[in-house]
């Protein structure tokens, strides 16, 4: 390929409208235009019972434009539906409002998620997470076992034992000659 064309091909991309903005303006006044009809309807919905006639998805843009200029106005918004059926402003622009509240919500949550879940990938890929064989401590030589006898610690030590078994020995045939009746 030439230089020519490849100059004249990064001279086209270079100017205009960035495709990701376009896009986003098309997405967010396709939004405001869903949240308009369904807060009308709603509003309606709850003010009387039904869904008004003639508020449809079609008629949204006109009445966007429409409140755009005269907020008050919600009956002059929707001028083929009778004005019984729509409700005041207040109801109108309260859903509206709680609409987008809701929204924004769900988009910090769902970015929120999004950036961890990239953040755990990209830490698992990096290794962060895996685990590493554990390093074998060496233990300590066993010491010795004391000389636990009595006659080790001294004659006192080995007469104190020999009477504590007594004691014990007497404890014992007391408690379970109770129970099968035999004393001693």
């Amino acid at each position: 390929m030439s230089r020519d064309g490849r100059d004249r091909r990064k001279a086209e991309s270079e100017g205009g409208i960035p495709d990701g903005l376009l896009v986003g303006v098309l997405a967010f006044l396709l939004g405001m235009t869903f949240l308009i009809w369904s807060a009308t309807g709603l509003a309606g919905w709850f003010a009387h019972g039904a869904w008004p006639n003639a508020v449809t998805f079609a008629r949204t843009p006109l009445a966007l434009r429409h409140l755009i200029g005269h907020p008050h106005d919600v009956t002059g918004a929707w001028p083929d539906t009778p004005a019984d059926q729509l409700s005041g402003y207040g109801l109108f622009w309260g859903l509206f409002i709680g609409q987008l509240m809701v929204l924004v919500v769900m988009a910090v949550f769902v970015m929120g998620t999004w950036a961890r879940w990239r953040a755990v990938r990209a830490r698992r890929r990096a290794g962060v997470y895996a685990r590493q064989a554990p390093t074998p401590v060496p233990e300590p030589a066993p010491a010795p076992p004391p000389n636990r006898s009595p006659a080790s610690r001294g004659p006192a030590a080995a007469t104190r034992a020999a009477a504590g078994r007594a004691v014990q020995g007497d404890l014992t045939a007391t408690a379970f000659g109770g129970f099968f009746g035999s004393g001693r």
